[in-house]
């Protein structure tokens, strides 16, 4: 039998929420507006699978670029290049400056 090439496979401990963040998603997390140009933080939910950016962003500091839809299109620096991700707003935190 083959391997599974998944997008979520070897992501058990990164995908996986403490148990006092399980259940309901606070209202929120949704119902934040990001302005453009603002810095968030890309921490998937694994529990919403729309919108859900792939595991390899988990943790890093984005940019907000625009809005299409109820989604938010974020740029992340790389090393020569910018990579332009769209992820909804479960899948995105405010970052702290300080």
């Amino acid at each position: 039998m083959g391997k599974s090439q998944g997008l979520r496979r070897k992501s058990r401990s990164v995908l996986t929420k403490k148990i006092r963040e399980r259940g309901k998603l606070p209202l929120s997390r949704l119902l934040t507006k990001y302005e453009e140009g603002e810095k968030v933080i890309i921490n998937i939910d694994s529990a919403v699978h729309k919108g859900m950016p792939h595991k390899r962003y988990q943790g890093q500091v984005a940019t907000v670029v625009a809005k299409r839809g109820k989604a938010y299109v974020l740029q992340i620096p790389q090393r020569k290049i910018v990579k332009t991700i769209i992820a909804l707003p479960e899948h995105i935190r405010k970052h702290q400056d300080g």
